[in-house]
């Protein structure tokens, strides 16, 4: 899989908590030399009332997946995805990302988060907490007070160091998703694999 890049990201709000990005150079090839466009949702998750969250100040997470761009996305799988005849691209991106999420990104892994707090801080109220995932690894996460400020967090500085996730791709896709790999699940949505 080979990664073409450049620098001019393209934003999209898909809806009051869900940003999408993409870039003309962001996409991956397989060896038979098909392409497949893609991009990156950030969806602000609000946790509060969940386990651990209950009387949280700052409840709201914010969750990113590597997904196909619509023009790269097989029709079938547009068909299954949109329940309008004529779905726009934004309409096409999130009802993809709802019905199978993407290619988990730990976007705070690019830059640890408390290395990044200084400048990033001016940008949105957050605090950064250690936390275990599933592995048993300890990642920092951010944690915001509310939606907006950790969707004004995503334009200004997620969104800016996302270009940093197509240079580790491969790695990504390699990830073991359920059945199969990334790479699998975006040839499937692609109607490549």
């Amino acid at each position: 899989m080979t990664l073409i890049a450049d620098d001019s990201v393209e934003v999209l709000q898909l809806d009051g908590k869900t940003l999408y990005a993409e870039d003309d150079g962001w996409r991956c090839e397989q060896e038979d030399g098909s392409i497949v466009g893609l991009g990156i949702v950030f969806e602000a998750v609000d946790l509060s009332g969940s386990p651990g969250f209950e009387d949280e100040e700052y409840s709201v997470v914010v969750e990113a997946a590597i997904v196909p761009r619509p023009e790269s996305l097989d029709d079938d799988v547009v068909l299954e995805v949109c329940e309008e005849e004529s779905p726009s691209r934004d309409r096409i991106l999130l009802d993809l990302y709802r019905h199978y999420g993407g290619v988990p990104v730990n976007i705070d892994a690019l830059q640890p988060a408390r290395a990044s707090c200084g400048a990033s801080a001016f940008v949105a109220d957050q605090v950064v907490r250690p936390e275990k995932t599933a592995s048993g690894t300890t990642i920092e996460v951010r944690h915001f007070r509310s939606v907006e400020e950790a969707l004004a967090f995503t334009r200004e500085f997620y969104v800016f160091i996302s270009p940093i996730v197509f240079e580790f791709l491969d790695y990504l896709l390699d990830q073991p998703l359920g059945q199969g790999t990334g790479r699998d699940m975006i040839w499937r949505l692609a109607g490549k694999g």
